[in-house]
């Protein structure tokens, strides 16, 4: 992402958020360039982007303004407003999409070298001879019989009663999430996300319409309490959660929390949406909520596209036989079918175990790097959300005081994405300022010097 893509971004963020109110004046142009750190011409470019795509308008001898929604035109105007809402959202997501940066500790991915050992350089021979049937051909709307063969035989190993009829692949986890909120939703519906949480989730929520309150989560899982009342005063339809190594936090469900949230569904009549990406990760802390309910109220869902690489599209679904009938009636109207190629991909890496293998030099290379980041933050007088969690993530937590945008545009101006906690909150109001760590990517000196620069500028 280039600088101008960067500080576009941000303003665009703090437009749509309402940090920056219509009919405000935006920075001097000579200001402006002092705070981010970057030229005159840099700031001008990015002021002309916003100015046409409607969100602000020039006033000639005083200024750049923060158009007015409701009467200026522009991007706001010229699209639904859920669809506006829905792309801000996903704004830090597009911002990953680009490899500009070099320090990259707020991108939700590992990066290259955490991964190329996994994936195989070249497919043997008989690579489609090992399957059966015409390998051209789409197969089945639940997905490949041999992958979810695999996931069925894990599941039973790990105490759930499952066979190929609960089961669905898909493309990706986000591409299960998306077939759950078209069946079972419609505008207007109200469900229950956890806060902080999923950001991408809160994006199709938006995109759908669907009205979506946070609970709050604490190191144990989601706070029980909240989730309690909020499902007795709003009567949602869903809760999508996560049981571990929660997106942004790290945490985890543990057992009383795990069983009171199944409790809360039940007595409630809240279907559980249970995302967990990192389900084969060794030594994982946490209570998978469908191995308590053995899917009676719950959909989990997972994806290999996050252990393995971002690029092989494959996920699943698991739930009751009549819902995986349901979600596979809906792919089968929405994209025929996921990827049989990828899906007998995976199918090949799990059974000559390259898999496996890969899965536990992640593990450990991950509590090093937990470990490692944990001792430098606290060194600064820093803490996270969650000393013990599991997955990719920490998030961070800043002082009160602590100006989390301009810490982000500061960042910026060094070559260091980050990503700031409020993308990951529905609620904006009473929150400390947070940033999501990616464990993976966290070991760049160049992070840690500039975070003690910044925290140093806060003491008093």
């Amino acid at each position: 992402m280039s600088k101008v893509d960067g500080i576009v971004d941000s303003l665009t963020s703090d437009i749509i958020s309402g940090a920056l109110p219509s009919g405000q004046k935006l920075q001097s142009i000579r200001r402006a360039s002092e705070d981010f750190d970057v030229s005159k011409n840099t700031i001008v470019e990015a002021y002309d982007r916003l100015a046409s795509a409607g969100l602000v308008r020039a006033v000639h001898g005083s200024g750049f303004y923060v158009a007015d929604q409701s009467t200026d035109t522009g991007r706001l105007t010229t699209q639904p407003q859920h669809m506006t809402e829905a792309f801000d959202q996903v704004s830090l997501l597009n911002a990953q999409l680009h490899q500009d940066l070099q320090v990259r500790i707020g991108d939700g991915r590992p990066p290259l070298s955490w991964m190329q050992d996994a994936l195989p350089q070249k497919l043997s021979g008989n690579f489609l001879n090992r399957f059966e049937g015409d390998q051209t051909a789409y197969g089945s709307a639940y997905g490949n019989m041999a992958l979810r063969d695999i996931i069925v035989q894990k599941c039973r190993r790990a105490g759930m009663k499952v066979t190929a009829d609960n089961v669905v692949t898909t493309f990706g986890a986000n591409h299960a999430l998306d077939l759950i909120i078209r069946r079972y939703l419609e505008p207007g519906d109200t469900v229950l996300v956890d806060e902080p949480g999923y950001y991408p989730l809160f994006a199709k929520l938006k995109l759908a319409k669907i009205n979506h309150i946070g609970v709050a989560r604490t190191a144990t899982g989601p706070d029980v309490d909240h989730l309690r009342s909020l499902a007795r005063l709003h009567r949602p339809k869903i809760f999508f959660t996560q049981s571990r190594c929660q997106n942004p936090t790290g945490t985890a469900m543990d057992l009383p929390t795990a069983h009171a949230v199944l409790q809360v569904g039940a007595m409630q009549g809240v279907l559980i949406v249970d995302s967990d990406p990192f389900v084969d990760l060794p030594d994982q802390p946490g209570t998978p909520l469908a191995l308590m309910d053995q899917f009676d109220n719950v959909i989990a869902i997972s994806s290999y596209s996050k252990l393995l690489s971002a690029s092989l599209r494959v996920g699943y679904t698991i739930a009751a036989p009549q819902i995986a009938k349901e979600i596979a009636e809906l792919k089968l109207v929405t994209v025929v079918n996921s990827s049989r190629f990828s899906e007998m991909l995976i199918c090949d890496m799990v059974t000559n175990r390259r898999y496996q293998r890969h899965l536990k030099k992640t593990a450990l290379r991950l509590k090093e790097r937990r470990d490692d980041f944990r001792n430098r933050i606290e060194s600064m007088g820093l803490t996270v959300f969650d000393e013990d969690g599991g997955g990719y993530y920490s998030f961070l937590q800043l002082p009160e005081r602590a100006d989390e945008a301009q810490i982000a545009r500061n960042a910026l101006s060094k070559g260091i994405f980050l990503a700031p906690g409020k993308f990951f909150y529905v609620n904006q109001e009473s929150r400390l300022p947070a940033f999501r760590i990616n464990l993976t990517r966290s070991d760049d000196a160049r992070f840690y010097s500039f975070l003690k620069n910044e925290m140093a500028s806060l003491a008093p």
